[in-house]
């Protein structure tokens, strides 16, 4: 057996080229104080050959800030080895060939008990995470809870990395995803009893059937200014129909995107001005224009509430203001006919406990470092 007043970590070891090099540590039970020193020992782990022969494996132990580790010095000769004890912690690939999970554990603190690990992307989120061990239904919890903000589809690429601390009960914690152009961060967060999910800067995620609706083009209650149908254009005096909804803003207010999309154009357009156009699935598409200026290209991926540019009276327009036009299946509807959800987000409630976790997190995530 591994002796565990020395030892705090269960190494693993995976096959690299001809040798064998450590890949993970498990967090467990300390009970001695330490030293910053380096000491080396023999350590039997409950490894074994195909002949069931014990393996005394020479360990490092290291002391750094409160944590341990130790590294396997040695090369294994044998192809194949499994662990008899911490069924745990082994995850069966093939007959008598097992991989011993990077999952951590966390031994003190409020969280004492949870679990994390730290991967980068190797060929795909939801194969690469299962592949290290975290369960099913807490990789499912972050895929849902990050949805809005990563698109897990698309988005991910070979090389971004994540962060995920679940619960002994499997529930998920925290997770954080960063790509080559943005991140994003998740928090469960406890108030009074009440469970929540919230996002690094305390907005609340919303996972309900509010996510599927449209979300609102401006921030604070919409003023419409002028109505869609049929009117007297205000510039040339002429009866025609007005194929959207002009909208009160002041001059250099942010433009949102009304849902997920690609830009089809960013760009100058008749009258309309600087002028964006998003297209939607399920055959919808959105305009907005008369804008002063853009924060998308052609092309670009936006997630609803993104912000797609600012308000402004480019094009034919008598003031800052901000048209925009909705479309199902090339033809214009009434924006204000489809149900769409307010801008302002529901925000954590107990923003000085909210911090204490973030705070939390950080230590566990920086002690594995």
């Amino acid at each position: 057996m591994l002796s565990r007043t020395r030892v705090r970590y269960l190494c693993g070891v995976s096959l690299i080229g001809l040798g064998y090099a450590p890949v993970f540590w498990d967090f467990f039970p300390f009970s001695e104080n330490n030293s910053l020193s380096k000491t080396f020992e023999v350590c039997n782990f409950d490894f074994a050959s195909a002949k069931n022969e014990r393996l005394p494996l020479p360990c490092e132990s290291t002391e750094d800030g409160g944590v341990v580790g130790e590294l396997l010095q040695n090369k294994l000769l044998c192809n194949s080895f499994y662990a008899a004890s911490f069924p745990s912690n082994i995850a069966t690939t093939a007959a008598n060939q097992t991989s011993v999970s990077p999952v951590k554990i966390v031994s003190k603190g409020e969280l004492a008990g949870s679990k994390f690990v730290k991967s980068v992307i190797a060929s795909n989120f939801y194969k690469d995470a299962r592949r290290l061990g975290v369960p099913a239904s807490v990789v499912d919890s972050v895929i849902k809870n990050l949805s809005s903000k990563i698109d897990f589809k698309r988005a991910l690429k070979k090389g971004d990395s994540f962060e995920i601390v679940y619960g002994p009960r499997n529930v998920m914690l925290y997770s954080k995803i960063v790509t080559k152009r943005r991140q994003a961060s998740i928090y469960r967060f406890t108030n009074r009893g009440n469970s929540a999910y919230y996002f690094e800067n305390g907005e609340k995620a919303d996972t309900s059937n509010r996510s599927h609706y449209f979300g609102q083009p401006l921030g604070g209650k919409l003023q419409v200014s002028s109505a869609f149908g049929a009117r007297v254009h205000p510039m040339s005096g002429i009866f025609k129909v007005h194929t959207g909804v002009d909208l009160r803003t002041q001059y250099g207010s942010p433009v949102y995107a009304i849902f997920d999309g690609v830009v089809t154009r960013a760009s100058s357009y008749h009258g309309y001005g600087h002028c964006v156009d998003i297209k939607h699935g399920s055959g919808y598409s959105s305009r907005y224009g008369h804008l002063s200026r853009y924060s998308v290209r052609c092309g670009s991926k936006v997630k609803k509430g993104q912000v797609i540019g600012y308000s402004g009276s480019s094009g034919t327009s008598t003031g800052p203001h901000l048209h925009m036009e909705l479309a199902k299946n090339n033809r214009v509807i009434n924006p204000l006919s489809v149900k769409m959800t307010p801008r302002e987000a529901e925000m954590v409630p107990n923003a000085a406990g909210f911090n204490r976790l973030k705070k939390q997190i950080a230590r566990i995530l920086s002690a594995s470092r």
